[in-house]
Parts: C-alpha cells; structure tokens; sequence
C-alpha cells in the first residue's frame, strides 16, 4: 500500500469470512464516496491506522460459468457490494486466434486454428458427471505442449485457415503421434472412476485422434501398447548427464557433489513404468504439477524417487495426514532447548578441532569451549567456535602454500 503497488485477489469469492472482512473497509476507503484527495486506509491491529499512495489499487477476479440465458450469476461474497463489477466476455475464435499467434509465434495462423477447432470439439461434448469442464487454460497448455514437440526448424504452412486440418498442416505421422499423447494428458488423462466419465473419455480420445487423422486402431496402439524409449545419457566418467524419455529429454543437474543418493534399489522398466515415467517428464520439462492416482504399491512415489535420482535432483518426501499442520509444510517457530543442537555442534566441534590442531597443546581452549557450552553462554561458544574455524582456515592456507612452494623447488632442480 505505501509503495502505491496494484493488488489483485484471484477467485477472491472462495476467500474465508476473515481475509474478505479485512479486505471490505479497504475497498471503502476507495469507494465513489470518497472525499477528493483521499486514499485508501487500513486499520492494522498493534500497528495503527497504514494510508496507501495515491497509485494503490486493488482489482479481484472470480471465475464462473455462464448460466443457459448466458448470464453471469451475481456475486455473493461478502463486500461483493462494494466493488464495481465488469462482466469479462470469452473470447471469439478470432481472439483465441490472436492469443495463440502473439504467445506461440511458430504456430500462428493454420496451426493455431487447427487446435482451436481440436479444442471446441472436445469442448462441445460438455463435460460428464465426474470430469470438469474445458477451458483456456487446457488450450494454453495443448499449445505450450504442441509447441515444445515442433523442430527448431518447423515453419507454419500457407494454406487456407478455414478448410485445413491438423493431419495437413502436420504431415509427419510421428509428430503427430506425440502431439495425440499430449492431447491425452491435457484432456483425458485423468481415468475414469465411473461408466459416463469412461464413455466420455473414449468419445475425447475418438474426437481428438479424428482431428490429428489417426485411425482407431492407431489410437489404441498409442494409449494400450505403446513403450516409450527408454535412454540415459552419460559422460566419459560414467556420470548421469541427461535422461530421455520418449518425446522428453531432461537434463542432469550438474554438481560436483551427489545431491541425491545413487540409484541402488532396481526399478523394473516394464511397459507402465516407462509410461509413467514419460508422462511425468513431459510434465516437468513444462513445469507442470502432476497428481499420481492409483492403488498402494503401484509405483507411485518409487517412480518420482527414481527419476529424480537419476537425475541428480533433491527430493522431499511429505506423508500428509489429517493432523498435518501448514507449518509442516511452511515452516514456523517452535519451543526448543538450545542444549540440544548446542551438543551436538559440540560434538561436531571436537571432531573437526582433533582432526585439526593438537588437543594437548589446546587443552586449555578446549576446555573453555566445553565451559562455555555447558554453562549455556552461547554468545562467548558460538565466538570461539568461530575463533577456531579462523585459525583451521589459516593453517590450512599456509599447509597449501608451503606445499605449493616445496613442489616449485623440485621442477626447479629437476630443470637444472
């Protein structure tokens, strides 16, 4: 507020009572009725009364569908009176059109129309009873999907953008192929839990393969029988670089140091593992959250433990329950004895400082670090911690130089 920055509330109508109660007396302060000159204020508990610059603002969002007259239910939220409401209409096949050539640059023109007109298909079978609906963000990812499969050499074809189809303005049937896999995953990859959601999900993948101009026994080949290929690269010391998976290639974190275990534990690479694999890839390379469902012991969290350590990535496993706390997942400030890490950095201390210096000869410091620990004095601990870690740093240094100087001499006498 004091920086004169814009906020925006997204879906602020699934907003708790509490956020949307201290939310509605700021957006009165900047109501019609305000006196001229006047901005916004917020009366902050224990920090008084905060006014904002003159360019604050403060815009909400909420996402609804239109009823069968085409009308926008009114909101209901609480403070939704206060706010003065503009109705954003969908966008028309044209516009989706301009979005997709002014985001996707390589798939303006035909190749934009061809996966609107995929996507208004799936659309205009409606949803079933247990699926959501399609909208522009399934769009966005098919065409951020589509657009990550295409050649750096690919070039958007000059033909009519009424009468051409995707099978014509992508003649080569592997891409294509690939582009249905993607389509699956955006639209009908989810499963089905009941007879509607299976029958509308095979109608989806029968309209989606129709458009790409695959035949139905393709299309069952590519769902059913398909095995992703399977390659791990490596370099001349054996090490991890990337790993590819079907369509997808991720690369190795490179580092000097193992982040995450080496792969010890075999992990069978039958057909459903290396399809869940590819799916998951082709979900990271994007940067997209995936949602593993399936029963106990399927593979589900061995498959991500798996490829994240081939690929060197930190991995974090939370079993969530219902007495998980936001603070797990946050963090936050607990409680704590300070004597409990205090030893144990005591005793890493000792460790390090035996290894380093002789104890016989700093008996007397040793023993004013152990004072100090058990006295509690952390401040005068934590000083000679660090003293130490100074004086192991200069030896050090000095150890590497003399030896650096030892080595000089001997090339000298060896030249001569």
């Amino acid at each position: 507020m004091r920086e004169g920055r814009w906020v925006v509330f997204e879906d602020i109508d699934r907003a708790t009572a509490e956020v949307l109660g201290v939310i509605k007396p700021l957006v009165e302060s900047l109501g019609m009725d305000k006196w001229i000159g006047g901005r916004a204020t917020l009366q902050v508990p224990s920090r008084g009364r905060v006014e904002a610059e003159d360019t604050f603002a403060i815009y909400a969002t909420r996402s609804v569908g239109p009823s069968r007259d085409g009308n926008f239910p009114s909101p209901t939220f609480y403070g939704a009176h206060k706010f003065h409401e503009m109705v954003v209409s969908s966008p028309t096949e044209e516009d989706l059109r301009m979005i997709i050539d002014a985001k996707f640059p390589r798939l303006s023109g035909v190749s934009a129309m061809g996966l609107i007109h995929l996507w208004d298909a799936v659309r205009a079978l409606g949803p079933a009873a247990s699926t959501r609906d399609v909208g522009m963000r399934d769009l966005e990812k098919l065409c951020m999907r589509v657009n990550s499969l295409l050649p750096l050499s690919y070039q958007s074809m000059d033909l009519d953008l009424e009468s051409a189809s995707l099978s014509v303005v992508f003649p080569n049937p592997t891409l294509r192929e690939d582009m249905y896999l993607e389509a699956r995953d955006v639209f009908f990859g989810a499963g089905a839990t009941t007879t509607s959601a299976r029958a509308h999900m095979e109608a989806t993948a029968a309209v989606i393969a129709e458009h790409l101009g695959l035949s139905a026994e393709r299309r069952q080949w590519l769902l059913k029988n398909l095995t992703p290929e399977f390659e791990v690269d490596k370099d001349v010391n054996g090490r991890t670089t990337a790993v590819r998976i079907g369509r997808t290639r991720l690369r190795a974190r490179s580092s000097a140091m193992e982040i995450a275990p080496l792969v010890t534990r075999p992990f069978a690479m039958h057909r459903p593992a290396v399809q869940l694999l590819s799916r998951v890839a082709s979900a990271v390379s994007l940067a997209e959250p995936v949602l593993l469902t399936g029963e106990t012991g399927t593979g589900k969290t061995s498959a991500v433990t798996y490829l994240a350590a081939l690929l060197r990535r930190p991995l974090v496993s939370l079993n969530l329950s219902n007495q998980t706390e936001s603070s797990d997942l946050l963090g936050g400030f607990k409680p704590i004895d300070a004597r409990v890490p205090g030893a144990q950095l005591q005793e890493r201390f000792l460790e390090l400082f035996g290894g380093t210096f002789s104890r016989r000869k700093n008996a007397k410091f040793e023993e004013s670090v152990r004072k100090a620990v058990q006295e509690r004095k952390w401040k005068r601990a934590a000083g000679l911690w660090q003293e130490s870690a100074k004086l192991a740093r200069e030896k050090i240094n000095a150890k590497s130089a003399d030896e650096l100087k030892y080595c000089e001499a001997g090339r000298r006498r060896g030249a001569a």
